[in-house]
This record gives C-alpha cells, structure tokens and sequence, in this order.
C-alpha cells in the first residue's frame, strides 16, 4: 500500500510538471511583451496621426458646403479675407465653399497662405 500511494504521488507530481511545462510554452515572456507592446502603440499612433493629419482634397470639397454653414461674408474678418486663403481659387472661387465667393470675403474656414 505504501508503494501504491508513492506510486500515486509520483504520478500526479508528473501530472503537475507537464502540465506546468505546457503552460511555460503558453505563457508571453518580459521581451515578447514589451516588443508587441511597443509595435502595437506605434501602430495606434500612427493611425491617429495620419486622421489628424488629414485634409480634404479640392475634388473631395469642392464647393461642397453651403455659405449659410461656413459663416461665409462679403467682408474681411479682422483683415483676413478670401484672397489670402489656402483654400481661394481662381474666378473667385473656393475650395470648400459652394459657388462664387469675393475676393474680399471671409468663412469660418478662412486658412492663411504660407507667406
């Protein structure tokens, strides 16, 4: 009797190493960790640069929105006014605003050239 229980003992002892061994071959070491950390926020940030980065092209927002939605007005704001504007076009119009604009006006997207 004394054998059968050594006996027994033994197997569950053998039992628990495997078992351990298994989870050992499962189980994410400090250096995997870190590295799938790091290339997972890189990716994260680099998408959300790229949506702050993102900008409308003139096919995309050509004329699109109405002058009631982009505050738009006949006169300057402050000295700002269309013709300084990354987003004026020739023939007095706009990139995003719909349909003609003064060279002298100004909307809420008003954007300064680059001097």
């Amino acid at each position: 009797m004394v054998i059968g229980c050594a006996a027994e003992k033994g197997t569950r002892m053998k039992k628990a190493h495997e078992s351990g061994k298994a989870a050992s071959n499962l189980s994410l070491s400090r250096r995997k960790f870190m590295k799938m950390s790091v290339t997972s926020a890189a990716i994260v940030g680099a998408g959300g640069f790229s949506v702050c980065m993102y900008r409308p092209t003139v096919a995309q927002a050509a004329g699109a929105t109405s002058k009631s939605a982009a505050r738009y007005r006949d006169s300057p704001n402050r000295g700002r006014r269309c013709a300084g504007c990354t987003h004026f076009l020739k023939r007095n119009r706009c990139e995003i605003v719909a349909g003609e604009v003064s060279p002298n006006g100004w909307c809420r997207f008003h954007t300064p050239r680059p001097a």
